[in-house]
């Protein structure tokens, strides 16, 4: 294992670059000084099979920052908690709540938002000659996904205040957040700095974050129907005394920011590939068009029957998931690995885009080639639990810290995919190169934060035959 010094300077805005540049040269493990940090790189699968999984237990605790740890004082969330008592209270919480049981229980209002969604790209692509970039109608359809399942409410547009007012608190949280605000946490001279103006902003976070999610639990609190949904299960958990006000609103705070940007960000990133790939659109439609025909929506019934789809759907997580380096692990005793230290209190960093760009492990990574996963029939929740060797991708992360709503994201998936498909020819309006044909979009444009996301594009959503608008509008209920 390599030891160098003062690297965080050198990462520059894409880390995930160069981690992948150095794996290249100091191997699948090594270790860089971030400030008064150590960070281990993990970027092939066995590594991760080995440590993350066959020693969950040692590596599953987060990265005790001074943002969440010592500035905000008591984080009761999931995602970022640290392996400890209250985690393991949580877990059973989280994972009876998003087990894949209880998805496919809810399947009924998944179909439901992914054919409104589709209506909803129907109509604004009437209305923009020159494309649009469809972000907010992917984020409106999460949103509404997870409002429906916590509280039983939904928002009819992107102009509605309810998702302008969380539009805008994400995207400040998400700035908030980023790594290059946490500067304290490698240099912690720089807190006499920093810690007052930051102090404030986590204060202003805080309370906007009680306030968003606080309304939704008093409008739960005060349904007379008593309508089934996750906030009233949780209030019965307050009952119980196993968890108070506060803490639903940190696990409803991360069902929010986790449902929403990662299966939001996977369907644009999505849109952008295929429609730089016109071949792969061709064959998922022809497999659409013979096995569901041109009267009805796809479903996820369907799903063992378009094996091109759901090839699409694992090759996109590989090709541009929204999750390069994910949310740091941390260790906190000494390990040996194949001969290597691993010091105590290191972070462990999961770098997703660089085993999903490995060339030993996916001939041509930098090609969309969803045939690499045709035969692929398990999911990739069944997949990532089982061997490194024969999991489909990383975006889900791995061992016991793999993510909690992996089976919702891969129900949204699969039906966002297949309708889009089964409606549209995603068509790339960008203006014409040398060669006759639009400049493909740049996919290493890039937002990089917790989630990765696509700098803005355009595209066209044609509808592809005439059956199109009497089966998405055939219900006036909907």
């Amino acid at each position: 294992m390599v030891h160098n010094n003062g690297h965080y300077w050198q990462i520059g805005s894409k880390p995930y670059k160069k981690f992948e540049e150095w794996a290249k040269s100091l191997g699948d493990i090594y270790r860089v000084q971030m400030g008064q940090q150590n960070w281990i790189i993990l970027t092939s699968d066995k590594v991760v099979g080995e440590l993350l999984q066959k020693r969950g237990k040692k590596y599953s605790s987060r990265w005790p920052t001074y943002y969440f740890y010592q500035i905000l004082e008591r984080n009761k969330g999931f995602i970022g908690s640290p392996y400890h008592e209250r985690y393991r209270i949580l877990t059973p919480i989280i994972h009876g709540i998003l087990d894949q049981r209880n998805i496919k229980r809810k399947s009924d209002l998944f179909d439901t938002e992914f054919q409104i969604l589709m209506q909803n790209l129907y109509q604004a692509s009437m209305n923009a000659k020159n494309g649009l970039f469809p972000k907010f109608y992917f984020q409106l359809t999460s949103l509404n996904i997870i409002t429906l399942l916590c509280s039983g409410k939904r928002t009819k547009s992107i102009e509605d205040p309810f998702y302008k007012d969380f539009e805008n608190y994400m995207e400040n949280h998400l700035q908030l957040i980023r790594i290059t605000n946490r500067l304290g946490d490698f240099f912690p001279f720089l807190r006499l700095f920093t810690s007052h103006e930051l102090h404030e902003r986590v204060i202003r976070d805080r309370k906007r974050s009680e306030n968003l999610y606080g309304k939704l639990i008093k409008e739960v609190m005060n349904d007379k129907e008593k309508k089934s949904c996750i906030i009233r299960d949780l209030l019965y958990k307050v009952e119980d005394g196993i968890l108070d006000e506060l803490d639903i609103i940190h696990i409803i705070s991360n069902l929010f920011s986790a449902g929403t940007d990662t299966i939001s960000a996977s369907l644009t990133w999505i849109v952008a590939a295929l429609a730089n790939n016109p071949q792969v659109q061709f064959k998922a439609h022809q497999e659409l068009d013979q096995v569901i025909g041109q009267s009805r929506l796809p479903t996820i019934f369907d799903e063992q029957n378009i094996p091109y789809i759901r090839a699409i759907v694992k090759e996109s997580q590989r090709y541009c998931g929204p999750i390069y380096l994910g949310i740091p692990h941390y260790i906190e005793e000494d390990d040996e690995y194949n001969g290597y230290h691993i010091p105590a209190n290191s972070v462990i960093i999961l770098n997703q885009y660089g085993i999903h760009m490995d060339e030993k492990r996916y001939e041509n990574p930098k090609e969309l080639k969803p045939e690499r996963f045709l035969s692929f029939t398990n999911s990739s929740a069944a997949l990532a639990n089982g061997n490194y060797e024969n999991r489909d991708h990383f975006g889900f992360g791995a061992g016991r810290r793999l993510c909690a709503g992996i089976h919702m994201a891969e129900l949204a998936l699969l039906l966002g995919v297949s309708r889009l498909l089964w409606c549209f020819r995603i068509e790339n309006v960008s203006p014409l190169g040398k060669d006759g044909k639009p400049i493909p979009i740049d996919m290493e444009k890039i937002r990089f934060g917790m989630t990765i996301w696509p700098e803005i594009f355009h595209v066209k959503f044609v509808k592809r035959h005439d059956n199109v608008e009497k089966v998405l509008f055939k219900s006036n209920s909907i």
